[in-house]
Parts: C-alpha cells; sequence; structure tokens
C-alpha cells in the first residue's frame, strides 16, 4: 500500500488535502504532520514514498524539510505546496517532483502525479532492496544507501543490474572495471571484489540476491525493486522518470542509452 504524507501547519488544509489525495488515491495509506519536525519523524518511522509539502510553516520551512527529506531519501517524490508563486525556483533547485499552488484540488494532484519523477513503488514492500538506473546508480534499503567499501563493489552491482538477469564473465567484469589497464592481473582481484559485495548484501540480508556460476555471475532481478526494471515491464511512471540518463557515474552506461530510448517509440 501506498503511504502518503501531508504536511501543513493549518489544521484545515490538512484535512482539505488528505479529502482531495483520498480521490486520487483511495487506498492510499494517509499520514498527517504540523510540523517540520512532525513530518521528519513520520519519515523516519514510515516507508512513505509521497510527500505533500507547505511552504512556509513556522520553525522549520517547507524547503528545509524537503532538503531533510531527500537527505534521507534521494527518490522520495515530493510536492510542495503553497500560496506564494515565488518559491518556485527554490523548490526546483532542490529537484523537488511538483509544485502545486493553493487551493489544491483532486485534479491539481491528478496531474502532478502524471509528472512525478520517480516511479511510486506502490507494491514494493519496505524492506526490499531498491537499485536507482536513471541518473546516478544508487543501491538503497529501507530509505538508506547501502555503504560499499570499494567503488568497484558497487560498479559491479551496477552492471549486474543492468544485465537484467543476464551472466558477465569474470573476464567481462574485467573489461567493464578496467578498461583502459591491464586487466589480466585482475581477474584474481574480482573475486576479491564479489566478496566484498557479498558481504554489502548480507548485511542487509540480500547476499542471495547474487548469483554464481563457475565464473560467471549475475542478479536475481525479481527479489528487487529497480525503475530500469519497471520501465521495460511499462510502468507509465518508470517510463516518464527516464530523462535519458542511464547510471551516469559509468561511462558504460551510455551503452544502454539507445535500447532505452527507443523501447516505446
Amino acid at each position: 500500500m501506498m503511504k502518503v504524507l501531508i504536511t501543513d501547519d493549518e489544521k484545515m488544509m490538512r484535512i482539505g488535502m488528505e479529502k482531495e489525495v483520498k480521490k486520487v488515491l483511495p487506498d492510499a495509506d494517509i499520514f498527517l504532520a504540523e510540523s517540520g519536525k512532525e513530518a521528519l519523524r513520520i519519515f523516519d518511522e514510515e516507508d512513505i514514498s509521497l510527500v505533500f509539502l507547505d511552504v512556509e510553516m513556522p520553525g522549520m520551512s517547507g524547503l528545509e524539510v524537503a532538503k531533510h527529506l531527500k537527505e534521507r531519501k534521494a527518490t522520495v517524490n515530493i510536492v510542495m505546496t503553497t500560496a506564494y508563486p515565488n518559491y518556485a525556483v527554490d523548490a526546483y533547485r532542490l529537484h523537488i517532483g511538483g509544485y502545486l499552488m493553493k487551493p489544491v484540488d483532486a485534479d491539481d494532484i491528478r496531474e502532478e502525479l502524471e509528472h512525478l519523477a520517480h516511479p511510486i513503488e506502490e507494491n514494493a514492500s519496505p524492506n526490499r532492496l531498491r537499485l536507482q538506473c536513471f541518473g546516478e546508480f544508487r543501491a538503497e534499503y529501507d530509505g538508506k544507501p547501502l555503504h560499499f567499501s570499494r567503488s568497484k563493489s558497487k560498479e559491479i552491482l551496477a552492471y549486474l543490474t543492468a544485465k537484467n538477469g543476464a551472466s558477465a564473465s569474470r573476464n567481462e567484469l574485467c573489461n567493464i572495471l578496467w578498461e583502459d589497464e591491464e586487466r589480466e592481473s585482475k581477474k584474481s582481484y574480482i573475486r576479491v571484489l564479489m566478496m566484498e559485495l557479498k558481504n554489502t548484501l548480507k548485511e542487509i540480508g540480500f547476499e542471495d540476491v547474487l548469483t554464481h556460476n563457475r565464473n560467471e555471475y549475475s542478479l536475481k532481478t525479481n527479489e528487487v525493486y529497480c525503475d530500469y526494471y519497471e520501465f521495460l515491464k511499462g510502468n507509465p511512471s518508470a517510463i516518464r522518470a527516464y530523462q535519458g540518463e542511464f547510471m551516469n557515474q559509468y561511462s558504460w552506461g551510455e551503452e544502454f542509452i539507445w535500447d532505452l530510448e527507443n523501447k516505446y517509440q
């Protein structure tokens, strides 16, 4: 079930927003907060997918709250609500998903939901490994980024994610990780990187998401949530989330862009 957080310091605004959101998302689990501090507490306790956030609030402004939310979970969808249009530039600088002028009605909400930056994970378990491929590659669990002791371990996970369940040999991984270097001496190092990657995944109970058969490795795609996989399934919000960038911190990511851009043409 999708979880939605509505934050506004005015009680009637919270109640009104809740009523309009329910018209659009009747099955959503809706949480209400009257301050930024309360919003952050709820966000830390619940797996929130969508936040409606008032800009002007006493104590902590909506823009400050949005910044904290993005630090906690980069893929959270935030829609700012305000009676003052001059905040729009600041909101977009934070890469916030939407901006609505009060009073807000169901039609406004419905239109904004069609242009969210990130797919809404309605059916994704809160305790599921989530992999973001559009833009920079990110791996999260329970809303927090995974820590990788070596950047090459993260890159292996990224590449196996891009392979979409297909196997990658040790030689192939060497070619990807060290494209301009002597690669023969690196083959044994792949084992070290894979062990570290498995240990990282083991900490969250997902070591079995990787498969190893002789000198080949692959990822069990059905055990993760991934914007790329949702795109391939035809998820409309995932299709809208794709903005022409795929794992842009890795040069090899460009190889997958042609297929993405021609998928639904």
